[in-house]
């Protein structure tokens, strides 16, 4: 029995792939409002930063929160509609193998996102995995979003479970960061950067995909 050992997934660039599907989404998004986005722009504020500071940097003006609120919503709509309508939604290579081992020890499983409620409830149905999910927090759950690391910090409180049993998958520079602050260990996927970009955010390792983590173990 392992249920003093917790695995945390982050979504996007974990158990899915969506930075195509996203930037499809944030490309229109821009377009109807007369701005060209770039890939280093996709990189580093978009895929690199919450979406609050993504839409303020790149439109240039300062937006309320309820105004912020509603042109991420408008954004992650567009994304859930690319999904729905996509014939190519697959998860990361290795994943479902690699949840289904890790379900097998007993370990506790954990989702923390930064993505709505809305969008993980697609997600996981899609592939079939809520089921194996003993805690899944989404953005509704936080007030401060990564690089931060409160939804890590709870995520772990809420598991009942030390730190050093803990161990975090990440894609993204400011999801390492986040779990890295909370003092965790985190394993990089690079689905988003490189080896070494989440060598030099904090990341203990990385692997391209779940078949590499399988051997390993």
């Amino acid at each position: 029995m392992n249920s003093n050992i917790g695995i945390i997934f982050d979504m996007d660039g974990v158990i899915i792939d969506s930075n195509p599907f996203h930037k499809i989404a944030w490309t229109n998004f821009f377009l109807r409002r007369n701005v060209y986005v770039d890939d280093i722009a996709f990189r580093e504020l978009i895929f690199g930063t919450t979406g609050d500071e993504a839409i303020v940097k790149l439109l240039k003006q300062d937006f309320s929160k309820t105004e912020l609120d509603m042109l991420n919503a408008e954004i992650d709509a567009e994304y859930r509609e690319i999904i729905n309508g996509s014939q190519n939604i697959e998860p990361v290579n290795g994943f479902i193998q690699f949840i289904e081992s890790v379900s097998e020890k007993k370990y506790k499983i954990a989702l923390a996102t930064s993505a709505p409620p809305e969008n993980v409830e697609l997600i996981l149905d899609k592939f079939g995995i809520t089921g194996f999910f003993d805690l899944i927090m989404d953005n509704t759950q936080i007030t401060l979003g990564k690089p931060h690391p409160e939804i890590y910090l709870n995520t772990v409180s809420r598991l009942g479970l030390p730190k050093s049993r803990c161990i975090v998958f990440e894609d993204s520079i400011s999801g390492i960061i986040s779990a890295k602050n909370a003092g965790l260990i985190v394993i990089g996927i690079t689905t988003s950067h490189s080896d070494a970009e989440l060598i030099n955010a904090g990341a203990s390792s990385c692997i391209s995909d779940f078949t590499e983590f399988l051997l390993m173990t």
